[in-house]
This record gives C-alpha cells, sequence and structure tokens, in this order.
C-alpha cells in the first residue's frame, strides 16, 4: 500500500475510532477491525491502523466521559426489569458488581480493562458511570488504551489469518 493510501487508511481508522466513542449504537468498532483485518493485507500497516482506531476511540471517551462528569448530578439510576435466563442474570451480577468499583481507583480501573476488552459492562454505559465517579481520566484513559488495542488486534489478527 502506498504512502498516500497507508495515511487514508490511518485517517479513516482514527475518525471511526472517535465516531464509534460517541455513537457506538451506530458505529461498530468491531465489525470495522473485522473488515480491516480482511480487507488489510500487510499485518504492520494493520497493528498502525488499529491503533489508529484505538487512539480515535480514547479522544472519543474524553468527550463522553467529561460531559458525565460535568453533568454527574443529573445521571439517575434507572430500574431494570429482573431477567428469568440464569445466564443473564450471572452476566448482570457480574455487571453491576463491576459498576460498583468505578468509584475505587484501582478496582475501578479494572472494570475498564475488562469493559475495553470484553464488553461486559457495556464501555458506553461504564464511560458514562466513569465519567460520574472518582474515577480519574488519565486511568480511565490508558485503560480503555490497552482493552481496545488488546481486543482490536485479536479480532483483526483473527480475521486475517482466516483470509
Amino acid at each position: 500500500m502506498g504512502n498516500l493510501a497507508l495515511l487514508g487508511v490511518l485517517g479513516a481508522a482514527f475518525a471511526f475510532g472517535v465516531g464509534s466513542a460517541l455513537l457506538p449504537v451506530f458505529l461498530n468498532a468491531e465489525l470495522y477491525v473485522g473488515t480491516m483485518g480482511a480487507l488489510v493485507t500487510d499485518a504492520l500497516e494493520l497493528v498502525f491502523a488499529i491503533l489508529a482506531l484505538s487512539i480515535g476511540t480514547v479522544i472519543g471517551k474524553v468527550f463522553v466521559f467529561e460531559l458525565a462528569r460535568k453533568g454527574s448530578s443529573k445521571i439517575r439510576s434507572v430500574d431494570r426489569k429482573p431477567s428469568r435466563n440464569a445466564f443473564f442474570v450471572k452476566v448482570r451480577q457480574i455487571s453491576d458488581w463491576l459498576l460498583s468499583l468505578l468509584d475505587r481507583r484501582y478496582e475501578g480501573a479494572l472494570t475498564v480493562l475488562v469493559s475495553s476488552m470484553f464488553g461486559i459492562p457495556p464501555l458506553a454505559v461504564v464511560t458514562v458511570m466513569a465519567g460520574a465517579s472518582k474515577q480519574p481520566l488519565w486511568l480511565f484513559l490508558l485503560m480503555v488504551f490497552i482493552g481496545r488495542t488488546a481486543q482490536f488486534l485479536a479480532i483483526a489478527f483473527v480475521v486475517h489469518k482466516a483470509m
């Protein structure tokens, strides 16, 4: 891939990262990574594209985190209907436990890392709740970068090797 084409891929990945952080329901980063893994032929260029996507995600999460931090007095907990499926009950219990850790600096960082890597609890929810909690911004962003980069690399290279 030429330099100009690589810059285009990196710019698109960065922009998609910002967009997926702001609108995760509409812009699915994991699907984008899978597509990149299938289309980008050079492994090193794929790594750079993943890093650009992760950096874009982190920058987008800054906006969401800071909005939640400034409006934290307006964030209320929402009552959810209990699930009847035992698996989903267990997942919810784990999610609730992880979310309860966000007011603690390092335990909350674990929640952000797990959410960034595995999506439980959803990173969009964790971002808002971390912003409303005592979670330090620098630690939150570091955990998002590490978790999302690890997840994206795993997805991309599984798809890349399958092609």
